[in-house]
């Protein structure tokens, strides 16, 4: 499982002071954490900054990057330039986060795609907006990957996101998402399936028990990688065991690892 961590992201207000005020030992220790709990991915998200997000996304990459330099960073922006920032001050190759179906969030992000090689994660959107038709959205994930390929993205550095809807709002949105990811994993071998999995909870009580139990469905089906707060010790723990019982785990060596740096002991 590849975990992207969620927690640098300029929507939660600590964030946001903390962008604001170039605070770089908040950023950093965030960072830490995330890094230190098995992140293998750091989402970084600057969008509440507006017109300084190009300026404000290079310098949280390069504060990073500079403390933790194997620290790989994901680019969350709908800013086609911050996207170009971020690209050019990461060393290594970034996790774009993310292109879609859009003709105009296409047209301006192959160029870049092309120019920096990054690895890319594709949303199941279009022009036409979300569809609730699993049909519909599985086919915006495939053609998204037979576009990165044409472009030379190998196909290990595509991550496809079904999109993933609050079951307190349609009751099938688990299903579908489930669905579309087994049938990517099927039809698709090679290529990640990513998503952004505590949207499954929104608007329920006791969130984190959906969270957790979405995501050993989830890995069933073929989840490679998921969006989430790597903090949290019992869904990293529950991503490990799921990961050996589904017979991913050699020798049970991440399991036992984990179970003697004590982070199977929740109570």
């Amino acid at each position: 499982m590849i975990v992207i961590g969620e927690r640098i992201n300029s929507t939660r207000k600590p964030i946001t002071a903390a962008l604001e005020a170039r605070d770089a030992e908040h950023i950093l220790d965030e960072a830490r954490r995330q890094l230190d709990a098995g992140a293998g991915y750091l989402d970084v998200n600057t969008a509440m900054m507006r017109a300084a997000e190009p300026e404000t996304m290079a310098w949280v990459i390069e504060l990073i990057q500079g403390e933790f330099p194997e620290a790989l960073i994901a680019i969350d922006s709908a800013n086609t330039a911050a996207v170009e920032a971020g690209f050019k001050a990461h060393k290594g190759r970034p996790l774009l986060n993310s292109i879609n179906a859009e003709k105009e969030r296409m047209g301006s992000l192959i160029p870049l795609i092309r120019e920096f090689r990054p690895r890319v994660i594709g949303l199941t959107i279009d022009d036409r907006g979300i569809s609730q038709d699993a049909d519909i959205r599985y086919q915006l994930g495939a053609d998204l990957i037979d576009l990165l390929a044409k472009n030379e993205i190998e196909l290990d550095d595509i991550f496809i996101d079904p999109l993933i809807f609050p079951v307190s709002a349609e009751l099938q949105a688990g299903n579908v998402s489930l669905d579309i990811i087994k049938r990517l994993k099927e039809n698709y071998p090679g290529v990640h399936s990513v998503c952004g999995l505590s949207n499954i909870s929104f608007g329920l009580p006791e969130r984190w028990l959906i969270n957790q139990i979405y995501m050993v469905l989830a890995m069933g089906q073929g989840l490679d990688a998921a969006i989430i707060d790597p903090l949290d010790r019992r869904m990293m723990a529950n991503i490990i065991t799921t990961t050996t019982l589904l017979g991913e785990d050699k020798a049970c060596k991440g399991y036992l690892k984990t179970y003697r740096r004590g982070d199977l002991n929740l109570d």
